[in-house]
């Protein structure tokens, strides 16, 4: 059950181009932190996760945030073009793991970060953020207190990537 303070502590939408509204199939909303939109463009189905995690150091929330991530993916039909964006409030570091993380994010890792590299490596997705170069000042999505930090990522299946950029 969300509480008074949850909804006016957070929230998820997905914004879609005004003339793309024809496309929309349906749209699911799975939890304050977690909406599902499906639509069709070019003949290609397309389901949009955008989300909202839960910020570092609540463990109980993040392992919650991801059991209902898992149960939304499950849902999703294999043929699907997927893509998850949103602010993540994770740091995955820059150690690599094949198809999954890319060697450009920053240095640090922290328990929300963790969990997303074993939640995208579960599910075969690729942290797209992770394999581009960028200089600094398009790099980081966060910066508080003296640090930086990219906790805002796009993250899609293998069947995305064709639609993304060649260099996967």
């Amino acid at each position: 059950m969300i509480s008074a303070n949850q909804w006016a502590s957070s929230g998820v939408a997905i914004a879609i181009r005004k003339d793309w509204k024809h496309k929309i199939q349906d749209y699911t909303w799975i939890s304050y932190t977690i909406i599902e939109t499906r639509i069709k463009v070019l003949n290609r189905n397309f389901t949009t996760v955008g989300v909202y995690a839960s910020v570092e150091g609540k463990e109980q929330d993040t392992e919650e945030f991801y059991r209902e991530l898992q149960q939304s993916m499950d849902k999703i039909p294999k043929k699907e073009y997927i893509i998850l964006a949103g602010d993540f409030n994770e740091r995955i570091g820059n150690q690599p793991i094949p198809e999954c993380i890319g060697t450009f994010g920053e240095q640090l890792t922290n328990h929300n970060g963790a969990a997303s590299r074993d939640f995208c490596t579960f599910n075969k997705l690729k942290i797209t953020n992770s394999f581009y170069r960028h200089k600094d000042i398009h790099k980081f999505t966060l910066e508080a207190r003296r640090t930086r930090s990219i906790i805002d990522y796009i993250v899609i299946n293998d069947r995305s990537k064709s639609n993304i950029d060649k260099r996967f």
